[in-house]
């Protein structure tokens, strides 16, 4: 069941306020209210898909609330309401960025259409683009999106530090898609998948007969992100031969592509991440310093799970409402469930809390998912474990033979990447795979990083 859209309404007048929810809800829609702007800006609004206010909030001006839910989420569609018409204010909400302009008195018919369409803009957008947008409940993931927001619409180089699993390239997402550079490509390269010998080719691309095994021509990823954004994670892991290469195309904004002769100019940003104290590893001679200086224009920092338990049951709500589509039921936690989830310690982040709440709708009885669900569920995670026991069984014994397989390769190379930190090279080294096919399989399973 798709999660319903979530409403803004401000006004300084109660009773617009009141019919503009009665008439919002019939629609479908939750809908929030304000009377004034500082209420409005205490609702989170990371949460909102459309947000209606009135021009003249009382003594607030709604132009100036407009400006401030734009510094916060700039991508958030903005409808302004008035009694107090006019060609300059009209002006003057389009050019900080609003999405339709209603005069009052308000005409329903035209309010549903605006708010219908400013939900489905708002939403196939965010589809089509591939973006998962944050769930926000934490005053320390608001603090990372309010800079997120500050910083989208530069062209600076961002690094985004935090724990593998934190969240770091929904930060990265956010740069981009709130940005001024939205409509163009968002790229992404893993640098800790990267072979030595094939990180100038994945980054810069190479011609024909470039090398042995170049039998075409290869785009590299900063020709592809050209006009947008390349996001290179785990940029810690990045070989020190190509280090000084990337440096040049972060001052020059020119590269030659392997076996070139002619220079291509590109207009990308350049956003990195890592989990690693890159710092120490400049001390340790493994990281070029002038490069750090290069990339760490502005630094953002991802707390981990355990910083922001405000986050841990909306998350977790996100992953069962997915489970439950995936196996035809409507789930729901049980209060203990809940209160479970919110006590455990997660080494692994956002991606051990997705793993435990995958397994335990597997194991929820009539659409419920209790506590003992959880506690096997958890059991279970192989990530937590060095080895298996009964009750993690039980759960491969309840599935078909291809199934029990994928879901045991899963469990097993989630396993392995998170006792090596992520890192693919190392990963492949322990299990005596080669590199190359490992992040096939990887990507085969849906195995991220």
């Amino acid at each position: 069941m798709e999660q319903k859209a979530k409403i803004l309404v401000v006004d300084d007048e109660k009773d617009i306020c009141e019919m503009l929810k009665e008439l919002l809800e019939e629609e479908g829609y939750i809908v929030e209210t304000a009377n004034s702007a500082k209420d409005a800006l205490k609702i989170n609004l990371f949460q909102i898909d459309t947000a209606v206010i009135d021009i003249k909030i009382g003594a607030d001006d709604g132009i100036t609330l407009l400006k401030q839910i734009k510094e916060i989420r700039p991508a958030l569609p903005v409808i302004m309401i008035t009694g107090h018409g006019s060609v300059e204010l009209a002006a003057d909400a389009f050019k900080f960025g609003a999405y339709e302009f209603l005069e009052k008195p308000l005409r329903l018919i035209k309010v549903r259409t605006t708010v219908r369409n400013s939900v489905e803009k708002h939403r196939l957008t965010n589809t089509q683009n591939g973006r998962t947008l944050p769930i926000v409940h934490s005053q320390a993931m608001k603090e990372v999106f309010s800079q997120t927001a500050r910083l989208s619409s530069l062209k600076m180089s961002v690094m985004i530090l935090g724990d593998s699993g934190s969240g770091k390239e929904l930060a990265a997402q956010s740069l981009h898609f709130d940005g001024a550079r939205k409509d163009k490509n968002f790229v992404i390269v893993n640098a800790s998948t990267l072979p030595a010998n094939l990180a100038e080719s994945e980054l810069f691309g190479h011609k024909k007969g470039a090398f042995t095994g170049a039998e075409y021509k290869r785009m590299g990823a900063f020709e592809k992100a050209d006009g947008g954004t390349l996001f290179i994670d785990e940029i810690a892991d990045l070989s020190l031969e190509v280090q000084p290469k990337l440096l040049r195309v972060l001052e020059t904004g020119k590269f030659t592509p392997l076996g070139a002769e002619d220079e291509i100019s590109v207009d990308v940003r350049v956003i990195t991440a890592t989990h690693k104290n890159i710092e120490q590893l400049v001390n340790d001679g493994k990281f070029r310093a002038d490069l750090l200086y290069r990339l760490s224009a502005f630094v953002i920092k991802v707390p981990p799970l355990s910083q922001r338990i405000e986050d841990i049951l909306p998350i977790a709500a996100k992953f069962l409402n997915q489970a439950g589509k995936e196996i035809g039921e409507n789930l729901e936690f049980s209060q203990k469930a809940k209160d479970m989830l919110e006590a455990l310690e997660y080494q692994g982040n956002v991606r051990e809390l997705r793993h435990i709440v995958s397994r335990a709708a597997l194991l929820s009885k009539n659409g419920i998912v209790d506590e003992d669900s959880i506690k096997l569920a958890q059991n279970s995670n192989i990530s937590n474990k060095t080895g298996c026991d009964d009750r993690a069984a039980l759960e491969y014994f309840s599935m078909d033979y291809k199934t029990a397989i994928e879901t045991f390769e899963r469990d097993y190379f989630s396993y392995i990447l998170e006792k090596n930190n992520g890192n693919i090279t190392s990963s492949a080294a322990q299990i005596r795979m080669a590199q190359s096919n490992l992040s096939r399989k990887l990507k085969a399973l849906g195995v991220r990083r």
